[in-house]
């Protein structure tokens, strides 16, 4: 990866929306599932590459220094780095196929900081870090296909299809 200004700014501007959206808004609620803003950006990956990948695991590390979950949170951005390269390996193909694995790769091991902060079962913390995950996951997809279509993307996206054989209106 050859570090440009933009994949620099990129880069920044993940790792502080991750980092001030975890710890300055924390996990608001919708429809009664707590969402850790922070990893709205994973789908993200997929438009905005490599920078945006290792800000996002920079701001992880950066806001678990102060996790409620104890020390053992500080292995969370390795997990998230495997999630987010399969999502940035599956960018040209199906993104929200990358997006459902990097949510069953995430949600257990947040199931068992979870279960092992708040000393319950982890059968019992697995629901809601799933619902947790997934939730924040869908609404970055949502962004995702929003963006796609906006003009910067949008002729990005017709030359990576056609570089791959894939045909979409």
């Amino acid at each position: 990866m050859r570090l440009t200004s933009t994949g620099f700014g990129v880069f920044v501007i993940f790792a502080a929306v991750y980092a001030a959206g975890t710890l300055g808004i924390g996990r608001p609620e919708i429809a009664g599932v707590a969402v850790k803003v922070g990893e709205i950006g994973a789908p993200l990956v997929a438009l905005f590459g490599m920078p945006a990948l290792v800000g996002l695991v920079f701001g992880q590390f950066v806001a678990n220094s102060a996790s409620p979950l104890g020390p053992l949170d500080m292995v969370s951005p390795l997990v998230s780095l495997v999630g987010l390269l399969v999502i940035w390996y599956m960018r040209h193909k199906l993104v929200i196929a990358g997006s459902v694995i990097y949510v069953a790769i995430t949600s257990p091991w947040l199931a068992y900081l979870i279960s092992n902060a708040r000393d319950i079962a982890y059968s019992a913390a697995l629901a809601p870090a799933f619902a947790s995950q997934l939730a924040a996951v869908i609404i970055g997809y949502v962004i995702y296909e929003v963006l796609r279509r906006a003009p910067p993307f949008k002729q990005e996206a017709k030359v990576i299809q056609q570089e791959a054989g894939v045909h979409r209106e």
